[in-house]
């Protein structure tokens, strides 16, 4: 599916899954959390995420996800109450060269995708954003990624399509 045919969708109903779901930082060099949501992607989750096959996060990949600051480097992590585990993150990572703008990635494990936790996640996160002082959000995904998608359509404000070709999809989002 192209991803310029959709149309923002409808928001979701976050109020069921608010007292099963508590939202924190993640903090720094914590990668029991991280650890988690990659277990919990499958294969296919795992390709979306991270634009290739990714069988295991290396000691590389967890000291960069884990390497967050609360300003330049954010991550906000959904922590299952029940399990007391953590079942989805988002994270932003400012551009040097454009201080107002931040990359962002989003990642839910499997059995609590299409529930509304990846927006509930993008909602803290635009929040935080604010916060340090971004305006702008970048975003590379696989251009058949449809939850990604329907992520983006969500989030506040103004959607620009930068590249898009067999492999990547890349746009940009100004805040609102």
């Amino acid at each position: 599916m192209s991803v310029t045919c959709l149309t923002r969708p409808s928001e979701p109903d976050l109020t069921s899954y608010l007292p099963a779901v508590v939202l924190r930082p993640l903090e720094h060099g914590d990668s029991r959390p991280v650890l988690e949501v990659f277990a919990g992607l499958g294969s296919h989750s795992r390709a979306l995420r991270f634009l290739t096959a990714k069988p295991r996060l290396t000691s590389a990949d967890l000291r960069q996800l884990t390497d967050v600051d609360a300003c330049d480097h954010v991550a906000i992590l959904a922590v299952s109450v029940r399990h007391g585990r953590a079942i989805g993150v988002a994270r932003f990572v400012r551009d040097r060269a454009r201080p107002d703008t931040a990359d962002v990635a989003v990642a839910v494990v499997d059995a609590w995708q299409d529930r509304g936790i990846g927006t509930l996640l993008t909602q803290a996160l635009v929040r935080r954003a604010r916060q340090v002082g971004l305006r702008r959000f970048t975003v590379a995904m696989a251009p058949h990624n449809e939850g990604a998608v329907r992520l983006l359509h969500r989030a506040p404000g103004e959607i620009e399509r930068l590249a898009l070709d067999d492999e990547t999809a890349e746009f940009a989002l100004t805040l609102a």
